[in-house]
């Protein structure tokens, strides 16, 4: 169906990347808090109690955005809505890059805009594949899109994991932001050349 439906393929290659940002914001997110704050001194107790509040703060962003999101998501185009979803995840993600330590107070609006897009991008993959997934085919389009985002999980703990490791914390954040910005432009792209029919029509 992919192949047959450029919405669709769109719908795969977001939930490849929004599976992704999930694992990036919930296992690297804490983990680099904690590291951040074990070498600044902190014991392994502190630095992860104030890694956990910055999760916590993330994923209270996440919810409160949820309200918005539902409100508006059937009042546009699911692929123009996607291209907004996923240029919000790219901006969550990429403004990681100018952060220190995600636990300091200053790096708090960059927290809450991350859990923004992450939840986001979550919402904006679902909605153009729940409308695009054809009744006859349902099961398997939605299968295989969760078999997406089940490598998307893969790809971006290993290679999310290995640039925390090698470059810098922020760098598998700043990763999965610009795959973000690259799925925002192919959104936008389709949009235009293939925009489908409004929610509810």
């Amino acid at each position: 169906q992919g192949l047959e439906n450029p919405r669709i393929a769109l719908a795969y290659s977001a939930a490849f990347i929004a599976r992704g940002d999930l694992v990036i914001l919930g296992t690297f997110l804490t983990l680099w808090g904690t590291t951040a704050g074990v070498n600044n001194g902190l014991s392994t107790d502190e630095a992860t109690t104030k890694a956990t509040l910055a999760f916590v703060l993330a994923q209270s962003a996440a919810l409160a955005w949820t309200l918005v999101i539902v409100f508006f998501i059937d009042r546009f185009n699911r692929t123009g809505f996607l291209a907004f979803c996923m240029a919000l995840a790219a901006a969550g993600y990429l403004c990681m890059g100018f952060v220190y330590d995600p636990t300091l107070t200053s790096a708090a609006p960059f927290v809450v805009l991350l859990g923004i897009g992450q939840i986001s991008a979550f919402f904006g993959s679902q909605a153009l594949v729940g409308q695009e997934a054809p009744l006859a085919k349902r099961g398997a389009v939605i299968g295989g899109f969760n078999i997406m985002g089940a490598l998307g999980i893969l790809f971006c703990s290993m290679v999310g994991g290995w640039l925390f490791d090698a470059v810098a914390p922020s760098s598998s954040f700043v990763m999965i932001g610009t795959l973000n910005g690259l799925i925002c432009v192919l959104s936008i792209i389709v949009r235009i050349k293939s925009p489908g029919r409004m929610p509810g029509k």
